[in-house]
């Protein structure tokens, strides 16, 4: 039988499953120091590294569970040097900054935030389907020792070996540091706000008014609020994944293009862009098409079966690199959006540029890679 819907939350805990939806009391009248809009991974990052940072109380609100967008649909993979080949230089510096970050956190929490360190293996026919540019630490492979990692591949592949990658179950990351959090409120939805000249000073909510000393809005794409004068251009692109039924099949971590072995031997595929497509619905063929992908590579897995199947959408900007910037013209609001296929990977890093920039009031240095007024029309 096949689940429709991700893997994430059945490997969970229910201590765990129950911190997604904490729900701390009313609202109405607060006046933290820090409100942070938005429970996925970048605002849960957020709002911990305020914490810890002493940025005073913090409050955290949700409109539906936390990790229920775009967090609780993604593969939870941290692989900054691979971007070499895609990203431009400051992205994947913000990338290795992140992952050490998240490091960082699985040794600070007591029980970890759940990082799994894993290996990346990138298949080509030959060499030259790699960029010329070559990510630090990269290993090249001959098919023999490509085959040797990944027996009974279809044709002799190629690989690229990079070293000390990870992985997280993003509702787990979110789980274990929300838990650490002082104030949640999940179901809460951010419907306005008071500006006061360049502060806002009123956040209504559909649970009560809050009056922040900040704010850092945290919301996938850039909010839509009355009364908020923010224009951004943004969209949102559909992917499905799935995870196998369990399999004797060992991969040797992440293999790209072709899967990443899980618990309990199970595989996770997919990643797909479907752009175009609106409906919430997992699309038959596109699963089809996932399943047949990874047959076409290793025919040893054409009889498995498929256990989850699912789809998110991930907010990006016309760039693919994230807003991390200042809400233009105001002096006490914040705003982190479009971090499309990296959200879980940046979290701690975007965390930690927004605390210290709150804390600080210094950009960081490369404040005009990440500028919400890039595109102009503000």
């Amino acid at each position: 039988m096949t689940v429709t819907g991700a893997i994430w939350r059945d490997q969970l805990t229910a201590d765990e499953r129950a911190v997604l939806g904490r729900a701390d009391g009313g609202v109405a009248g607060a006046r933290p120091d820090v409100l942070v809009v938005g429970g996925g991974i970048v605002g849960v990052t957020t709002a911990f590294a305020c914490v810890t940072g002493g940025l005073g109380d913090v409050l955290l609100i949700e409109t539906g569970r936390l990790g229920a967008g775009a967090t609780g649909g993604a593969t939870g993979l941290l692989i900054p040097e691979p971007h070499q080949w895609s990203d431009p230089e400051p992205f994947v510096d913000l990338e290795r900054a992140s992952l050490e970050r998240w490091r960082d956190l699985q040794q600070a929490l007591p029980a970890g935030v759940g990082l799994v360190e894993l290996d990346w293996l990138g298949l080509a026919p030959h060499a030259s389907g790699f960029a010329a540019h070559q990510p630090r630490d990269v290993q090249w492979l001959n098919p023999g020792q490509v085959a040797e990692l990944v027996p009974g591949l279809a044709r002799p592949m190629e690989g690229a070996l990079i070293r000390r990658q990870a992985r997280v179950n993003p509702l787990r990351a979110v789980a274990r540091l929300a838990a650490r959090l002082p104030a949640v409120a999940t179901g809460v939805a951010a419907t306005s706000v008071v500006m006061s000249g360049d502060r806002v000073v009123r956040v209504a909510t559909s649970s009560g008014d809050i009056s922040p000393g900040v704010v850092v809005f945290a919301t996938g794409r850039p909010p839509v609020l009355d009364g908020l004068p923010l224009h951004i251009p943004s969209d949102r692109v559909k992917g499905h994944l799935l995870v196998t039924e369990r399999t004797d099949i060992r991969l040797p971590g992440i293999v790209a293009p072709v899967a990443t072995q899980i618990e309990g031997g199970q595989l996770l595929a997919g990643g797909t862009f479907d752009v175009g497509d609106e409906t919430p619905a997992v699309q038959p063929d596109v699963i089809d098409g996932i399943t047949a992908g990874l047959a076409a590579v290793l025919p040893r897995l054409r009889e498995l079966g498929v256990a989850y199947q699912w789809c998110c959408f991930r907010p990006r900007h016309p760039d693919r690199r994230p807003v991390i910037d200042k809400v233009p013209g105001l002096a006490n609001a914040w705003l982190t959006s479009g971090h499309f296929r990296t959200g879980i990977l940046n979290a701690p890093a975007t965390a930690a540029v927004l605390s210290r920039w709150i804390e600080t009031g210094n950009p960081p240095a490369d404040a005009r890679t990440w500028s919400a007024t890039r595109f102009g029309g503000h």
